[in-house]
């Protein structure tokens, strides 16, 4: 392979590497605010968004039933959003 193309996919994946970085990121700093607004929320969501909103973010709530100081972080950037919101 040419060094040219070479250079364009490692720049590709680089971009796709950050990208990715980048979505995870935001997905993990995103559940405050979204258990913040789904915590004032009740009666306006049907039951088929609160099933999807626990489904996309038990990944991030199922190491706190295993870990107390994770449980504690968790809880702590929770009740920041609800302060916040």
């Amino acid at each position: 392979m040419p060094a040219h193309q070479q250079a364009k996919v490692s720049s590709i994946l680089r971009s796709l590497c950050f990208m990715l970085g980048l979505l995870i990121l935001i997905y993990v700093l995103s559940v405050g605010p979204v258990i913040a607004i789904f915590s004032y929320s009740t009666g306006y969501m049907s039951p088929d968004q609160i099933r999807l909103v626990n489904f996309l973010y038990a990944p991030l709530s199922w190491p706190a039933e295993c870990s107390a100081s994770y449980r504690n972080l968790f809880q702590s950037y929770v009740d920041l959003w609800l302060r916040l919101i």
